[in-house]
């Protein structure tokens, strides 16, 4: 029965190999306790229209305080927070001086 099994996991092995899966997270080279995956925006605007959206999406399910969403909010403000522009402020913060 074991030789059964560990043909079954070795065929499957192979069959992984040989096809192209996972390809949606890729390691992080920064912090290798964690993955990266890439977004599409095709403009600061929407960047900031999508943080917006999970920001506000986020407090509409706080202010409903059920505790199965409460993770789902959770999720949505760490996302919002890892897509903030934090360079791009500290070049806009420079270029106010300057006007």
């Amino acid at each position: 029965m074991e030789e059964k099994l560990e043909k079954r996991i070795n065929d499957l092995l192979k069959f992984a190999a040989n096809v192209n899966y996972f390809t949606k997270l890729k390691p992080n080279l920064k912090d290798h306790n964690s993955l990266k995956t890439d977004l599409t925006i095709t403009c600061y605007n929407e960047l900031m229209q999508t943080i917006f959206s999970l920001i506000r999406t986020s407090i509409k399910i706080l202010q409903n305080e059920e505790s199965q969403t409460a993770i789902d909010a959770m999720l949505l403000l760490e996302i919002a927070v890892q897509l903030l522009p934090n360079d791009e402020m500290e070049l806009l913060d420079e270029l106010h001086k300057i006007l």
